[in-house]
């Protein structure tokens, strides 16, 4: 009698047990239902089988439990990785290994005890971009006591020379030949520039510089006379004439280019130092403020700054 009493006690006591954790079990995954929408089932059963299985203990715990799965914070995981090349992702993100250790570039060329292969791969790398900066690198190379080295510096400085003035022969040739207004203008165009890197890059004696001067200034107005709003024009303009003194032909040209639409970040710091060569310095505050992106630029910021600063 006792055993029956007890077993028929234990089987409502589970029925009781079972039915308080579907209705547990099921608020707590509405609740869930929000953060994992597609997976209510597998939640609700998680549930009830884990209350299932630890009475009482089970019933606080799963609050808890499902405080803690709202609110815990995953990192954010990949979707549709197998679609990734990982090898394309190697090839287009190498490992990237120190050539030169930790030092700049112009301190390793100027120390002379480095290793001659540091300096020669140093060169060799700025070679591949031939910007004013690593050209002017070079060049300071060319008084280098190495005989390798100077005649390596050479034959870049050389080689790139070389491959302007043949540019700018193919382009006169072309220039001369051209029968109708558009053929003119694109040539000159292309030897307005050309005869300008020769001045930019510096790679003229100072007994030529004036004339490449005068050649890229005559070239550049035959464009200018054809179309008054190309831009590009008008800032090449402005540069050659700051070079030549000539501030008020050269204002004219950078405020004809801002409104041909080009962008002011670039064109504004041009008119702020034709200010300050004129002398009107109350004008250079007010005027680099004009372009806020200066105040970021790393090259312009310690100007702005100076000029940004209360008298």
């Amino acid at each position: 009698m006792f055993e029956t009493v007890s077993y028929e006690l234990l089987l409502k006591f589970y029925l009781l047990h079972f039915f308080i954790s579907a209705v547990i079990s099921y608020v707590s995954s509405l609740y869930l239902k929000k953060r994992y929408k597609d997976n209510f089932k597998s939640l609700f059963l998680l549930i009830l089988s884990f209350n299932v299985v630890v009475p009482f203990i089970g019933y606080a715990f799963t609050f808890w439990m499902s405080y803690y799965l709202m609110k815990i914070k995953y990192a954010k995981t990949l979707k549709n990785a197998k679609s990734l090349n990982m090898q394309e992702l190697d090839n287009e993100f190498p490992t990237v290994k120190r050539m030169f250790g930790e030092g700049s570039m112009v301190e390793l060329m100027k120390d002379e005890t480095a290793p001659k292969f540091k300096r020669m791969k140093a060169l060799s790398t700025m070679a591949e971009d031939m910007n004013r900066r690593n050209i002017s690198l070079i060049k300071q190379s060319l008084s280098d006591k190495d005989d390798e080295i100077r005649l390596f510096s050479f034959s870049l400085i050389d080689n790139m020379e070389q491959d302007i003035n043949t540019k700018i022969h193919e382009a006169s040739l072309n220039f001369e030949k051209a029968e109708n207004t558009d053929d003119k203008v694109k040539y000159a165009k292309e030897l307005a520039y050309l005869y300008w890197d020769m001045v930019y890059f510096d790679l003229l004696d100072d007994t030529l510089k004036n004339f490449f001067i005068n050649e890229s200034l005559k070239y550049a107005k035959i464009v200018f006379k054809e179309d008054l709003s190309d831009s590009s024009m008008n800032i090449l303009l402005g540069k050659i004439y700051i070079l030549r003194d000539e501030y008020e032909e050269a204002s004219t040209q950078f405020i004809m280019a801002i409104e041909s639409g080009a962008d002011n970040e670039y064109v504004v710091p041009y008119l702020a130092e034709i200010y300050f060569e004129r002398g009107n310095y109350k004008s250079i505050r007010s005027m680099l403020n004009l372009v806020k992106s200066l105040g970021i630029n790393s090259t312009m910021y310690p100007v702005v700054a100076q000029w940004s600063s209360d008298e």
